[in-house]
């Protein structure tokens, strides 16, 4: 919910700075364009020829010229009408391509898009679980696995820096509020140097770059969300004895872990708990990186 909170504003924080991101990116039909071209939560049309890459991020894709290297579309759908060519890849992350013309895509390179499976996989990679639906079937066996993943990452890490990860365990009593700020903020942070480089960079360069970014958000959350899995089985398991199956760290991260994933099954409800969970995961590690450095937190 947090994340699609954040898509939804990007925009917004966008047309405000520049004035016309309501306005199409459009290369009109005779025109020949050189470079690459980005549009942010607006629709990118080509009836003309792009030389160069064509990213939308939040926008549909409506081609019926020429675009001749790749096209990319983040959270938006690709129309291929008659006509339409596309020399290098086509990737849509978040949407779907539509082919107007009889035949196969007239895409020269590879086709790729990401249908729900992948989707729920990559939402899980950044701040939130499956979409708000009824988990059932082969989407309630994939979440069960990714569940038995984070259990194997968080034991991982305990195994291999296990001070850390319990000294970032401890920042999460009574500092939830602080610490969701600090996951949420680096969130829409990340998302603006995103759109910054997307647009300063080359469309190669800054989807790189951008990438860079969603990989150190989610390295942040596996740290952050097994001590958030920890600080929880602790409060749950308090009153376990020495020597117990439920005593110990491992045993109060599978405990928090059980919680959070169990609630994180329930329609509407679970992934809104498993979003507010990843942001304080991702605010908890960048609290927890910046402590040795501060007097205080």
């Amino acid at each position: 919910m947090a994340r699609r909170l954040v898509l939804l504003l990007l925009p917004v924080l966008l047309s405000s700075a520049t004035g016309d991101a309501a306005e199409p990116v459009d290369v009109p039909n005779g025109e020949f364009r050189s470079g690459d071209v980005v549009a942010l939560g607006r629709e990118a049309r080509v009836e003309g020829v792009l030389r160069g890459t064509l990213v939308t991020i939040l926008g549909d894709v409506r081609i019926s010229g020429r675009v001749e290297e790749d096209v990319v579309a983040l959270g938006g759908n690709v129309h291929l009408e008659p006509g339409a060519t596309v020399g290098g890849d086509l990737l849509a992350l978040g949407g779907e391509v539509h082919a107007g013309g009889p035949g196969p895509a007239p895409v020269g390179g590879r086709l790729l898009t990401v249908g729900a499976l992948e989707a729920a996989f990559a939402a899980e990679l950044k701040t939130s679980p499956l979409a708000l639906r009824p988990v059932r079937g082969l989407f309630l066996a994939f979440r069960l696995a990714l569940l038995l993943g984070w259990l194997i990452v968080g034991l991982v890490l305990l195994r291999l820096v296990p001070r850390p990860l319990t000294g970032a365990a401890g920042l999460v009593p009574g500092r939830l509020t602080a610490v969701a700020a600090i996951g949420a903020a680096a969130v829409l942070a990340a998302l603006l140097v995103s759109a910054l480089l997307l647009v300063v960079l080359p469309a190669t360069a800054g989807l790189f770059a951008a990438g860079l970014l969603v990989v150190a958000l989610a390295l942040a959350k596996a740290f952050g969300i097994a001590a958030v899995f920890v600080a929880l089985g602790r409060r749950l398991t308090r009153t376990a004895a020495r020597g117990s199956l439920l005593f110990g760290d491992p045993a109060a991260l599978a405990v928090g872990l059980a919680l959070l994933g169990s609630v994180s099954l329930v329609p509407v409800v679970g992934p809104l708990a498993w979003s507010i969970a990843s942001l304080l995961g991702i605010g908890t590690a960048l609290a927890a990186a910046a402590r040795p450095r501060a007097a205080a937190f």
